[in-house]
């Protein structure tokens, strides 16, 4: 009799930590005008696994009620051929219904389950669950300002009296930035820890305190693909 202890593990950041089932990107964008979304996943084991996928509005622990989520997802789950891929569909149902002057975040989940392995039958072994999870951003079709003018558009304002930064997304997108230099003159100080900025929204850098007045701010935001790209700004 095979006795396995399963343990589930959450990984946002590297897919490539357990080289198993893998998606494409490390993001979807879901246009509102879209019929649906096709999203890659790949098997670079030599062996098949079992995939289940799902999307939750960002609650790690719980899989929302259906009718909570206006997607769903085809096929839920698949078996995944060695060496092979699977296309999953992202397909909107209309309800509940959202907004249309900002993008709306929810988050894909891929829960890789791995097979029985005939070796192992009579052995005690430790089997992984592996669970990935990434962004994805419902985008309505009228929003006007172009990507680019919206990294581009990042505020920031120092309070001089509590030595705290606040940074302004005054753009319909969620924007993420993963790298701060703030300058004057003579003086330079980074910020490493990434931000996500929701859409028409303000937020304090935490746990950072400045000692000097900034006059401007360099940055570098996550874009659609996935990549850098790097903005200055004046205070």
């Amino acid at each position: 009799m095979l006795r396995t202890c399963l343990l589930s593990l959450a990984i946002f950041c590297s897919q490539s930590l357990f080289a198993g089932v893998t998606i494409d990107g490390t993001r979807i964008i879901f246009p509102s005008n879209a019929k649906s979304v096709s999203v890659q996943l790949r098997n670079a084991q030599t062996i098949p696994a079992l995939v289940q996928t799902w999307i939750d509005d960002g609650d790690l622990n719980q899989i929302p009620e259906a009718d909570k989520i206006p997607f769903v997802l085809t096929p839920p789950l698949s078996r995944v051929e060695p060496n092979k891929g699977q296309i999953i569909r992202i397909i909107p149902t209309g309800s509940p219904s959202l907004a249309q002057d900002r993008e709306s975040l929810f988050w894909f989940n891929m829960l890789d389950i791995p097979p029985d392995d005939p070796q192992y039958v009579g052995k005690n072994i430790l089997t992984f669950n592996v669970r990935t999870r990434i962004k994805l951003f419902y985008r309505p079709s009228n929003l006007k300002m172009p990507m680019n003018t919206a990294y581009s558009s990042i505020q920031a304002k120092y309070n001089g009296a509590l030595k705290e930064i606040t940074l302004n997304n005054p753009t319909p997108y969620f924007i993420t930035i993963t790298q701060m230099d703030f300058k004057s003159q003579s003086k330079h100080a980074d910020y490493s820890q990434a931000v996500m900025l929701q859409p028409f929204s303000q937020q304090i850098l935490e746990k950072f305190t400045l000692n000097f007045s900034p006059e401007k701010i360099s940055y570098q935001i996550v874009n659609d693909l996935g990549g850098n790209q790097s903005f200055e700004t004046n205070f």
